[in-house]
């Protein structure tokens, strides 16, 4: 989806981070870094000023997205962008039933401790994101580039 809307895209894999010349020369040259919360995101550190980094927020994890991640880069002057998943982009909603905890109170299992957190919303979650919805993100990222151009 993202190709059809115009992006070239580079999937990272732990073998191209292996060289970090390489590495932070390609990231160097992206006007757009896209992942899920973790700590792949630090790469953003090798952008450019005036790049944006769009972060897809896991159910749980908006504290450790905002603080981790949404004021680092801004004082990188990289953009911020962040797509927070609904619970049906999320395993967890196959796995609890929709009026659980975990979906409707996330807070209640981060009171619990990092360990209690950790094992639901970074262990046992993954992501099936809404391309649709996701889409429109990305003409967001398009738009904070200064680009007019719609993506097609």
């Amino acid at each position: 989806m993202m190709e059809e809307s115009g992006f070239q895209v580079i999937a990272v894999m732990p073998n191209t981070m292996s060289n970090l010349d390489k590495f932070s020369c390609l990231l160097n040259s992206c006007s757009v870094m896209v992942g899920a919360h973790g700590a792949g995101l630090t790469n953003a550190v090798f952008l450019l000023a005036g790049a944006v980094v769009v972060q897809v927020v896991p159910l749980g994890i908006d504290w450790a997205s905002r603080t981790y991640h949404r004021g680092p880069v801004a004082e990188m002057e990289v953009k911020y962008l962040e797509y927070k998943i609904e619970p049906e982009e999320s395993s967890l909603s196959s796995a609890y039933d929709a009026d659980h905890p975990v979906i409707t109170d996330p807070m209640s299992i981060l009171l619990k401790g990092y360990e209690a957190a950790k094992a639901v919303y970074i262990d046992e979650q993954n992501l099936k994101i809404n391309l649709v919805k996701f889409r429109e993100t990305l003409v967001e990222a398009i738009k904070l580039l200064g680009r007019s151009t719609p993506l097609n």
